[in-house]
């Protein structure tokens, strides 16, 4: 199989334009899902490191951890119900669900292609069948997660937590 090479480029000095060239690689398809798959694994990794520290609050501050739930759920620090804070959430609730999709469908893809002996001969069908199945679970997925989203929160059953979980547990049970 013969390769046509490109002629040498004129180095171009200058942050952006060396910026823009490495943009501009020539990997196609395979560069792109490289590195989406990089991007979606930070992003794994920060949710997690938000997660741990949020979930941490339980045991040291159990009122913090309340009031980051209530962040989550558009509540700011007056007890106002701020909208554009609970869209800002959701979407990036959005956005850590395809993370995880992408990352994970991906992850079988660069399987199928790594370690079967013939997957470098279908490396473009399994990055078409990646981004079929992919867009696949987000389309039905998103207007899941979105629907909430329709009206603002009812506070009497979706409001924030108003007692700790320390007083929970002090209370005794019958």
């Amino acid at each position: 199989m013969s390769q046509t090479l490109r002629p040498p480029q004129v180095y171009k000095s200058g942050r952006l334009a060396r910026i823009v060239d490495g943009l501009r690689y020539g990997g196609g398809l395979g560069q792109w899902s490289w590195l989406a798959h990089r991007l979606s694994g930070l992003g794994i990794l920060f949710f997690l490191i938000v997660h741990i520290t949020d979930t941490f609050f339980v045991v040291f501050a159990p009122d913090w951890y309340d009031h980051t739930v209530a962040i989550y759920g558009g509540i700011w620090f007056n007890g106002q119900y701020y909208w554009p804070l609970r869209w800002a959430f959701r979407i990036a609730e959005l956005g850590l669900i395809a993370s995880v999709v992408f990352h994970a469908v991906n992850g079988v893809g660069v399987i199928l292609y790594d370690l079967w002996p013939r997957g470098s001969l279908y490396r473009k069908p399994i990055m078409r069948t990646v981004q079929v199945v992919f867009w696949t679970i987000m389309l039905v997925t998103t207007p899941i997660v979105l629907y909430p989203l329709r009206k603002a929160p009812n506070p009497a059953t979706e409001g924030p937590i108003k007692a700790s979980t320390a007083d929970h547990a002090s209370t005794p049970r019958p």
